[in-house]
């Protein structure tokens, strides 16, 4: 599949591409993964230089216990990043579900827009097609800070999952957006063997047509699958995040979004070198 984001086009039929997390926020689980905005720059080119085909610039932490922040503030986190990282002819998103925040990374030069809200928000909708941007469009119950409070019982969690992306992809669409990307949204409100069916599910999320992007880093739900509490420092995640990860992209992500940048390009490459053989149909 060919990816359109403005002037840039990435092939992803040979191999998934990478989207590399870039978080400028003042606090996150993942705090190896936090740069100060000053340093932001030369972090993304590293990430590049690495293998990274997108920069995810983000501010706004969605754990629990991470603070709110004012929208001022996270526009002045992301978007001078934003506006250096197109100068230099980087294809770049933000990771917002705030949308003066949407507007401004807009207007900054963003590519992409990932809202892990799902555009719920009408708001968030008409960034995207006025300034002609993508969304990606991403699975959760409840609100970003509180997705662990909500009901996590689901009667078909592939059914309710694929379902809401598509009425989400629909109203872009409607709206006049350009085609939008489908995100499960693994760990949002979901149980580990939720995460897992949905794993599985990817195949027929993939058959939809729409760019596919899986982001599971570092997640709570691998700290679980591997026998411990669930929590985002615990031993082997980056194992166990690259064997998901891999696992995805050969069921047919077209995107993975991660931390670790170069060790996930070196697991994609052998996937795309495998996917010949793998009986996958042509994505």
């Amino acid at each position: 599949m060919l990816l359109q984001l403005g002037e840039h086009r990435i092939d992803t039929s040979e191999r998934a591409a990478i989207m590399a997390i870039l978080n400028v926020s003042r606090d996150s689980p993942i705090a190896a993964s936090v740069v100060d905005p000053s340093m932001a720059l030369e972090r993304a080119r590293e990430l590049r230089d690495q293998g990274a085909a997108i920069i995810d610039v983000g501010a706004h932490s969605t754990s629990s216990r991470a603070a709110e922040i004012e929208a001022q503030e996270e526009i002045e986190r992301v978007a001078p990043v934003i506006e250096a990282l197109s100068g230099e002819g980087v294809p770049v998103s933000v990771d917002t579900w705030t949308p003066p925040v949407a507007r401004a990374a807009a207007e900054a030069g963003a590519h992409l827009l990932n809202d892990v809200t799902g555009f719920r928000d009408p708001a968030m909708i008409a960034v995207s097609a006025e300034h002609g941007l993508p969304g990606v469009v991403m699975h959760m119950r409840g609100r970003p800070h509180g997705h662990y409070e909500v009901d996590q019982t689901y009667e078909d969690i592939a059914g309710e999952v694929r379902g809401f992306l598509l009425e989400r992809a629909s109203a872009l669409e409607a709206a006049g957006a350009p085609l939008p990307w489908l995100d499960p949204g693994f760990e949002f409100a979901k149980s580990l063997e939720d995460n897992l069916r949905l794993l599985g599910d990817l195949p027929a999320l993939a058959a939809e047509g729409y760019p596919l992007l899986v982001s599971a880093s570092r997640k709570g739900f691998l700290a679980e699958a591997l026998g411990h509490a669930k929590r985002q420092d615990a031993p082997g995640l980056l194992e166990a995040t690259l064997a998901f990860h891999t696992l995805a992209a050969a069921l047919g992500a077209h995107v993975i979004r991660a931390h670790d940048v170069e060790a996930h390009a070196h697991a994609l490459r052998l996937v795309g070198a495998a996917r010949p053989f793998l009986g996958e149909a042509e994505t």
